[in-house]
């Protein structure tokens, strides 16, 4: 091909009065003319700007839930040029986000050694969706609960599936709040954008109405956490700081203590109208949440309002039963009211969750807390482990008025299971730890072992030797409202273990679910006695039951358990998972 030819083809040299070709080659001489060096700075800064460029609109160009679509193994392979160039964006890019978010305490490992959920895109985790046959089974449960929840109580807190209708608790759609990051964490994209469309266009906190301070902030702060951390769409930390300065009312005059009620429109806070006491639980379950809002916002007052709180509890101390502290405490006074019951359960439980798992939060820097917690669970194993009669299954029981031990144990209780792997994981506690949270988790799965496979709201465990049964569910404490606290420990000690047994009975229970609570037309229903498989329902599907139960079934039956690593994410009290900080 002549010159001619060539420059014909080359629209950037040859135009019709030959202006452009006159001015490329001033160009190119003037190039040419520069020294080497220069033109080496040159050309580099021009490949960064072109590679920056290009990945920032491939990021902002990515749906919420996307699957993976890089083969890791694969992309380990790629030439030098363009490896050494990608790593440098990335730190670039994780840069960025330690200065906005703070540093996570983890730090990246090489590409050959990355586990699937550290593929990233955009600094955010990408979910695999469903491995095999039993998370399918799950993941369609959760889309029967999500379209019964759709057609018949679209943008209320909570579905009625039997009589097709619903109930309003907060008036804030709490269902679509508090399990959007299961959907999420499913790669259900079209339940994910329904319900990002809904909070971000219809959830309104301009209600003059009291909710709950703590559920209103586990539930509904701790979801819009959640969803931020596992999107990047800052709309929902828009929402979470809006409803957080509201639920900040419940911080009243300075003391140490929440009042249990406060006004979203007016933030007015007040106790419940029967007592002055609020729970041990409400007071001290809402850290987690507050401390994150607070790193996402740069506004401190969230972490220094509900870390008062602990520090208080931590100075008044529970010195009379080693750490475990009464039910009550006195939000006007500060202090506890005596004689409570002492219990791992009901109104108790997360205290001792979240001294440990703030720990964890805040990479391990508040020894305090862990010595706290220590000290707690030393206290639990020496006045609340007890042993069944005659099969000898032990249990967590309860201490009545502060000195009468009872051998009750709520389902709640089972969260302390997963609560005792974590310590021992990644807290460096003792190893016996690890051996009652194992035992836990098999007495919780006895409790499971009724006429429908649900387990009910409370057991009491016969102590008796002359018995021959070691578990007896009384009446009153046969209903059943779909709880996620033994499949939460399954989960834990399925990641601690490998062991498959746990599987199968997080599986079996997921089974019962579908086979005894689901409703016809779309949800599940809480029952009224698991004893009996002619079940009578009790009209109401939880939101934890998609937030919680079906998040850590999904979770508990993958192939691969390297999504979400809990050496990087901790997961509040209703299950939303927070990123771990470096202080």
């Amino acid at each position: 091909m002549n010159r001619l030819a060539r420059e014909s083809q080359l629209p950037f040299f040859v135009t019709e009065d030959g202006a452009r070709r006159k001015a490329t080659m001033a160009i190119s001489r003037y190039w040419r003319s520069m020294p080497r060096l220069l033109r080496s700075i040159l050309t580099i800064l021009l490949i960064i700007t072109i590679v920056f460029v290009g990945s920032t609109w491939t990021s902002a160009a990515a749906p919420i839930v996307a699957p993976i679509a890089i083969d890791v193994e694969a992309q380990a392979h790629i030439n030098n040029g363009n490896e050494i160039m990608q790593k440098k964006v990335e730190a670039a890019e994780e840069e960025e986000l330690r200065d906005k978010e703070g540093a996570v305490v983890a730090e990246p490992v090489a590409a050959e050694e990355k586990r699937p959920n550290e593929v990233k895109e955009g600094g955010l985790p990408v979910f695999r969706g469903p491995q095999n046959d039993r998370q399918r089974a799950v993941v369609a449960g959760f889309k029967h609960a999500w379209a019964g929840y759709k057609a018949h109580a679209w943008g209320h807190d909570q579905l009625k599936p039997i009589s097709k209708s619903y109930s309003d608790w907060f008036d804030t759609g709490l269902t679509i709040v508090d399990s959007i990051d299961t959907a999420i964490i499913m790669g259900l994209k079209e339940e994910v954008d329904e319900a990002t469309v809904w909070i971000r266009d219809s959830l309104s906190f301009e209600k003059d109405r009291y909710v709950n301070f703590f559920e209103s902030t586990i539930r509904v702060l701790g979801g819009l956490l959640s969803a931020y951390h596992l999107t990047g769409d800052t709309m929902f930390r828009d929402r979470a700081l809006d409803v957080g300065h509201r639920l900040s009312g419940a911080f009243q005059g300075g003391r140490p203590v929440p009042m249990s009620d406060v006004n979203l429109k007016t933030r007015a806070a007040k106790s419940p109208s029967w007592s002055d006491e609020s729970s041990l639980s409400e007071v001290t379950t809402v850290q987690l949440e507050f401390r994150d809002l607070s790193r996402i916002t740069g506004d401190e007052s969230f972490e220094e309002l509900s870390f008062n709180v602990s520090k208080h509890i931590h100075e008044i101390g529970c010195a009379k039963h080693g750490g475990l502290c009464d039910m009550y405490v006195n939000a006007k006074t500060g202090q506890f009211k005596p004689g409570t019951t002492i219990t791992f359960g009901a109104r108790a439980d997360s205290y001792y969750e979240y001294l440990l798992k703030q720990y964890l939060q805040t990479g391990k820097t508040v020894e305090w807390l862990l010595s706290d917690y220590s000290q707690s669970m030393t206290s639990m194993s020496q006045l609340l482990l007890k042993e069944s009669q005659p099969n000898k299954h032990r249990f967590v029981g309860e201490l009545i008025g502060g000195d009468s031990f009872s051998p009750k144990m709520d389902h709640l209780v089972c969260f302390l299971s997963g609560t005792l792997v974590l310590s021992r994981l990644y807290a460096d506690q003792p190893e016996e730890h690890l051996q009652i949270a194992k035992d836990l988790g098999a007495t919780c799965q006895e409790m499971y072992k009724t006429a429908t496979g649900l387990a009910p709201e409370i057991v009491h465990f016969n102590m008796d030797a002359s018995k021959a049964d070691d578990v007896i569910i009384k009446p009153l404490d046969s209903h059943c409202l779909l709880r996620p606290e033994a499949v939460e420990a399954w989960f834990y000690l399925y990641r601690a273990t490998g062991d498959e047994k746990y599987q199968e009975w997080g599986w079996a229970a997921f089974e019962a679910i579908d086979k005894y609570a689901r409703i016809a037309g779309g949800g599940y229903s809480s029952v009224n006695n698991v004893k009996t498989t002619k079940v009578q329902y009790r009209d109401l599907m939880e939101s934890f039951l998609l937030a919680e139960t079906f998040k850590y079934m999904y979770l508990l039956l993958a192939d691969d358990q390297s999504e979400l690593p809990l050496d990087r994410w901790v997961f509040n009290t209703e299950g939303h998972p927070l990123p771990i900080r470096a202080h």
